[in-house]
């Protein structure tokens, strides 16, 4: 038996040994959320670019599931066996894909898992397809990529994107996402997801039983993107980079602005092979030489089109706000259903590129030195005559319907720091002005996030993050320095203000040492030697590699690694637990 003093000393370690730890997730008490009617042309577009679940043949050779899930499932037959692309978000979503192909076409061995991106959505359900010795075909950038997305910015990017999906609303105020079904949420904190066996760069051409599949490295909407190409079936798997609806070139659950020059050049490699049958990886299949390259030439167009405008206009030394405000599609593109602004939006996507190409000082000098935002808003209502009397010119904007206005003037009081911004009747007022505007927002996103919004201020708080589980295969795939450099923005500076310490983190079976130091409000992190000036450790945490990802992913909790003997600590141990106290705990 382990002696009082030892499991004194876990129990320590259980609350102060914070790594990356995942924070619980929690079920937050609401009242029934009201439904809020929405534009008729969303409606219309779910029922016509989405639609019901179903399985399609789209060639001779390809299969697609569509509409079980946020993303589609593409199956590619050949005589030695199936080649999965994509496979959904999450196990429960992925089974009951494979048991509709099965329905619909039979079953046949698996020949090889392509992603075409590393999107939770398209790579979740792995485990239901994937037996060992499969192949997992993705591009070289695709494990950088989706440890890089999933990392940092963790926390504010999950609430966030349950905003964008709109987690808590019913149905009829949010009948789909725009491009594809709601998106189950909870099923998605399941995750299936297997790191790829087999990776490229450019192109790779494969032959299975008899038939050529190739695989084109395609940035677009990630940096990560392939296409697949089925040259005898003239088919091609297009991934994110194509949809019915203009693309997402920023999402509001955060990210940082895509690429959009590789974009357009990922769609001119996709019109060069002069496709006759699109699936687009949301959204339904095209048919059709002509159908497609049309659509493919206007989707380009698009995209460059707002690009160009955004560089002729700054080099006219126009403003970003102005540029968001009036960049509008030509006419004949936004005639096109497939650029219909249900996921994308122009005036989000003008700013995103301004922001990539010249960054965030669109040139302004008032813009250079503003005063603080609470100060200007304090001062802008004592001159609009008062919070009463502002709060009574957003009522009236209410009754006259120009939402807009209302959020505006709210917003400015609740920033203001003044009372009339606090308590349930401005919530309630605020959310009234929120729900008023998504009224009249077709596209799926802003809508969602408006209404989202309108349900925690009738709450009085956010709803807490939702955290996915981290399946032992990822966890044993996540880089090591990934978790360090989380565990650097992780630091409480408040806590450490006067701190000048390091702790050394050993790993003798992959022969790997990171040195972290908490000097005066930052955690420095070096791998191998310590930098000059680094003083002495005080204190020499070792574990194998696979353990600590385990402890740092939540797979293992400390205690059991410590009373196993899998983690020791060498120095001074109790210094060691307060080095440790001054992370928070959740990545």
């Amino acid at each position: 038996m382990l002696p009082r003093s030892c499991f004194k000393k876990m129990a320590v370690l259980w609350s102060l040994l914070v790594c990356v730890l995942p924070a619980c997730s929690k079920g937050a008490d609401r009242e029934p959320v009201r439904p809020v009617a929405g534009p008729e042309a969303l409606d219309r577009h779910c029922e016509q670019a989405v639609g019901k679940p179903r399985v399609e043949r789209v060639s001779e050779h390809v299969w697609a599931a569509l509409s079980f899930d946020l993303a589609n499932t593409a199956l590619i037959r050949t005589a030695a066996g199936d080649v999965v692309v994509d496979t959904s978000m999450s196990p429960a979503k992925a089974r009951v894909v494979r048991e509709a192909l099965a329905a619909e076409i039979g079953s046949e061995p698996l020949a090889a898992i392509v992603y075409t991106h590393s999107h939770i959505d398209h790579i979740g359900g792995t485990s239901v397809w994937f037996t060992e010795g499969i192949p997992i075909w993705a591009t070289e950038a695709f494990a950088a990529h989706f440890f890089k997305q999933y990392g940092l910015f963790r926390a504010t990017e999950s609430l966030r994107a349950q905003r964008q999906y709109g987690h808590h609303l019913p149905p009829e105020t949010l009948p789909c996402c725009a491009i594809g079904p709601r998106m189950d949420i909870q099923a998605a904190l399941e995750n299936g997801m297997r790191l790829p066996t087999h990776t490229f760069s450019g192109r790779r051409r494969l032959e299975i039983g008899g038939l050529e599949i190739e695989l084109v490295e395609a940035h677009g909407e990630t940096h990560d993107q392939l296409f697949v190409w089925v040259p005898a079936d003239r088919t091609l798997i297009a991934a994110d980079n194509f949809y019915a609806s203009f693309p997402n070139l920023y999402t509001i659950r955060g990210s940082s602005p895509r690429p959009v020059n590789d974009w357009i050049r990922s769609l001119d490699e996709m019109r060069r092979r002069e496709p006759e049958h699109l699936l687009p990886m949301h959204t339904g299949p095209l048919h059709g030489k002509e159908t497609i390259a049309r659509a493919l030439t206007n989707y380009r167009d698009a995209i460059q089109w707002v690009r160009d405008e955004v560089v002729r206009r700054g080099n006219r030394g126009e403003d970003v706000e102005t540029m968001a405000a009036s960049i509008r599609l030509p006419a004949h593109l936004a005639a096109d259903p497939h650029l219909a602004e249900f996921y994308g939006q122009v005036d989000w996507s003008a700013k995103a590129i301004y922001d990539q190409f010249l960054g965030w000082f669109d040139g302004r000098p008032d813009q250079l030195y503003p005063p603080p935002a609470a100060d200007t808003a304090r001062r802008e209502i004592l001159l609009m005559g008062g919070p009463d009397k502002v709060l009574e010119e957003a009522g009236r904007a209410l009754q006259g319907g120009d939402g807009r206005w209302a959020v505006h003037l709210l917003v400015k009081i609740q920033r203001s720091g003044l009372p009339a911004g606090e308590g349930e009747k401005f919530r309630q007022e605020l959310a009234r002005a929120y729900e008023q505007v998504a009224a009249g927002v077709a596209n799926a996103n802003g809508r969602a996030y408006l209404l989202e919004s309108a349900i925690e201020q009738r709450q009085g708080k956010p709803f807490d993050p939702l955290t996915p589980k981290v399946s032992e295969e990822v966890a044993a795939g996540t880089p090591l320095e990934t978790i360090f450099g989380i565990l650097a923005t992780r630091l409480r500076p408040e806590k450490a203000e006067e701190v000048h310490e390091t702790v050394r983190f050993h790993f003798p079976d992959e022969g790997r040492s990171f040195v972290v130091t908490v000097r005066r409000g930052v955690a420095e992190i070096v791998e191998g030697e310590p930098l000059p000036g680094t003083p002495a450790p005080l204190a020499v945490f070792r574990s194998g590699a696979g353990t600590y990802r385990r402890i740092a992913t939540g797979l293992l909790s400390p205690v059991a690694a410590l009373a196993s003997g899998e983690i020791k600590v060498e120095g001074d141990w109790l210094g060691f637990l307060k080095f440790m106290g001054r992370f928070e705990r959740g990545i």
